[in-house]
């Protein structure tokens, strides 16, 4: 016969909701949000199929395929700036609101995630946040399980 548990008491858990809270705030805040973060290496690294030539107004275009999307920044500004941590019943949660326009006032955020219009290739740099299977195969996950695992028991 092997043994098992039949029970157990989490003492304290305000406190490990706290250590949860706050390595999760870092996580979002320098591991995602941060300059090198995610949402920087998604915008500023080569690494989207573009087969389209495009005028840039922040310079001559990149030349050929893979590009990145950051141009002028209005688009990563626009979630960078926006982001967001509330404590819900649930536990923490980050949001953003990518809300650039492009010229004519359309919502260019998405126009660029899902390949609309000008933007023949999607580039859907936040993927690995809308399901739980994308998010379990990112290094997102183990980056944020390491930062609860190094953060102080306060």
């Amino acid at each position: 016969m092997s043994a098992f548990v039949v029970g157990a008491t989490v003492l304290n858990a305000q406190v490990l909701e706290r250590k949860i809270e706050s390595a999760f705030r870092k996580w979002v805040t320098e591991d995602i949000n941060g300059n090198g973060g995610y949402f920087a290496r998604q915008f500023k690294t080569a690494k989207w199929d573009y087969p389209g030539i495009t005028n840039r107004k922040s310079g001559p275009p990149p030349v050929g395929s893979p590009r990145d999307i950051y141009d002028l920044g209005k688009l990563y500004e626009s979630g960078n700036q926006s982001f967001e941590v509330n404590v819900t019943l649930k536990g923490p949660v980050a949001s953003w609101n990518w809300d650039a326009t492009n010229d004519s006032g359309g919502a260019y955020a998405w126009y660029v995630h899902e390949g609309l219009s000008t933007n023949l290739e999607p580039r859907q740099w936040t993927d690995a946040f809308q399901s739980a299977t994308l998010f379990s195969a990112s290094p997102l996950k183990t980056e944020l399980l390491l930062r609860i695992k190094q953060e102080p028991t306060k």
